[in-house]
């Protein structure tokens, strides 16, 4: 699963940006390998649309789940329009964000470590 935090600079103990669509930076953290990678926020500094701009760069990134401070109702419709989750109100470092998704979600989070099964017909 992937994590992407905005962050106010390019490193995961970056504070995280309070506003999705100008943040300067997403955090792209993977939860099964714990690597992760700043990226700059092609619409950080656009006047108009810059929700929307950013969520669809987020869905090139291919990301899971999004922690920010707050997402404008169109960055809202596009993400969730793609299943992606959206966290709100987040605060501190990109990285105490994590910490606390993961110690909340961390089970769902993981990749199976054995393949599903199904149950034989009765």
């Amino acid at each position: 699963m992937k994590l992407c935090v905005t962050a106010e600079e390019p490193d995961i103990h970056a504070l995280i940006a309070e506003e999705f669509g100008h943040a300067p930076y997403f955090v792209i953290y993977d939860t099964n390998t714990k690597a992760w990678e700043a990226v700059p926020n092609k619409a950080g500094e656009a006047t108009e649309g810059a929700g929307i701009v950013a969520a669809e760069h987020v869905i090139s990134l291919e990301a899971d789940v999004v922690l920010t401070g707050y997402v404008g109702v169109h960055g809202v419709k596009k993400l969730s329009s793609r299943n992606i989750k959206i966290i709100q109100d987040e605060d501190g470092t990109v990285e105490a964000s994590i910490k606390r998704y993961m110690k909340k979600y961390g089970d769902a989070c993981q990749t199976a470590k054995t393949p599903a099964r199904t149950a034989p017909p009765e």
